[in-house]
């Protein structure tokens, strides 16, 4: 009786490794041949099967935003599958909420393109595109923040952007990060980023290694946060290298809007965290609707005489200051912790949550 159950064991086996490695096999190495790809039910392209949605859609020159490199982490390349749906992965059941996950909402960097399929993204995605440019200046304007400054040389035609909106910058082979627009001046042939250098950071350190003349691709512009075309008093809110989408914001309102407010309220560490902080003592003097908030967690010597600045967080400063919330609208960007006080504050002064946007990083 053993003698026949011991080969019967071992068949069994072999049979559970065949199978196994088939399974492997047809996930990893299966030749799925060409797959069709249709965007927005408008645009249809044939991709080779195997490929992730993410590259199939970039080779095609449709750039998703990503902060990841493809790794799943950032969740910014989410889409709509139409059609050829699959079943959700555990990194998105994370990343996309159960409504959205149940609408078909899937991220195109984990989506491997085994059959046709079809999926909707935001129509202004179509738009982005890529440019190519040349560092044409690049200085520090604190301990750990650069400013710097691009030629754009293709397309020729330049860069149209709104104030507030950002780019993703190419950091590696796959990787992008992205960074604000902080230009001041519309040109199209130039834009301004400011970064803030992070420790091990890979597009923060690479930033900050390029020096003039240096070239660099970049995708966009992204993002829906930029400055509303209405009459409501303009509350700007920006906490460290969070200021760099305010300039733009503020720089427009002042041009565009004469009779709209304009209130900056911009939170650092120390002084010596502080950058532009002449500029807006300019603008504050010159303009009489532009009026300016600074607020330092620490006031050491060399603020005190400088300024009159507020001590603490600058959600404080925010609920001690702000007036007519009901007729104002807010753009907010910095660390998660201010953005959500600063949001807390602006609600309990009578902002309405539809008019407040913000960007964390």
């Amino acid at each position: 009786m053993t003698a026949f159950i011991v080969p019967l064991v071992v068949m069994n086996g072999f049979a559970v490794v065949i199978y196994a490695l088939i399974m492997v096999l047809k996930t990893y190495v299966a030749a799925y041949g060409n797959c069709s790809l249709v965007v927005n039910g408008s645009r249809t392209f044939t991709v080779m099967g195997g490929t992730y949605l993410n590259k199939a859609l970039f080779e095609n020159k449709i750039y998703l935003p990503s902060a990841c490199g493809g790794k799943g982490t950032c969740g910014f390349c989410k889409v709509r599958v139409t059609e050829g749906v699959s079943d959700p992965l555990p990194v998105e059941e994370i990343l996309i909420n159960y409504k959205d996950i149940r609408q078909g909402y899937r991220l195109s960097c984990q989506t491997k393109l085994r059959a046709g399929i079809s999926i909707e993204i935001p129509e202004e995605l179509l738009s982005i595109r890529e440019y190519k440019g040349v560092v044409k200046s690049s200085n520090n304007v604190t301990r750990d923040i650069k400013r710097i400054g691009i030629r754009i040389d293709e397309p020729k035609e330049g860069l149209d952007f709104k104030s507030g909106q950002y780019l993703m910058f190419k950091v590696g082979e796959d990787e992008t990060r992205a960074y604000s627009i902080a230009s001041t001046e519309r040109r199209a042939d130039e834009v301004q980023i400011e970064v803030k250098l992070i420790p091990n950071g890979l597009g923060s350190s690479y930033l900050h290694s390029l020096t003039e003349g240096d070239e660099l691709t970049f995708f966009g512009p992204y993002g829906q946060f930029y400055l509303r075309d209405t009459s409501h008093k303009v509350i700007c809110v920006a906490g460290g290298v969070g200021l760099a989408p305010m300039k733009p914001i503020i720089f427009e309102t002042l041009m565009k809007y004469p009779n709209r407010d304009v209130e900056l309220y911009y939170g650092v560490r120390t002084f010596e965290d502080l950058y532009d902080h002449d500029l807006f003592i300019r603008l504050q003097a010159n303009h009489p609707r532009f009026h300016y908030f600074p607020t330092l967690e620490q006031i050491g010597e060399s603020a005190a005489s400088a300024y009159p600045f507020t001590k603490g967080f600058v959600n404080k400063t925010l609920a001690e200051n702000l007036t007519d919330g009901d007729r104002s609208e807010a753009y907010l960007c910095g660390p998660p912790l201010m953005i959500n006080s600063s949001i807390q504050a602006l609600l309990a002064k009578d902002v309405p949550e539809i008019r407040i946007l913000y960007d964390k990083f």
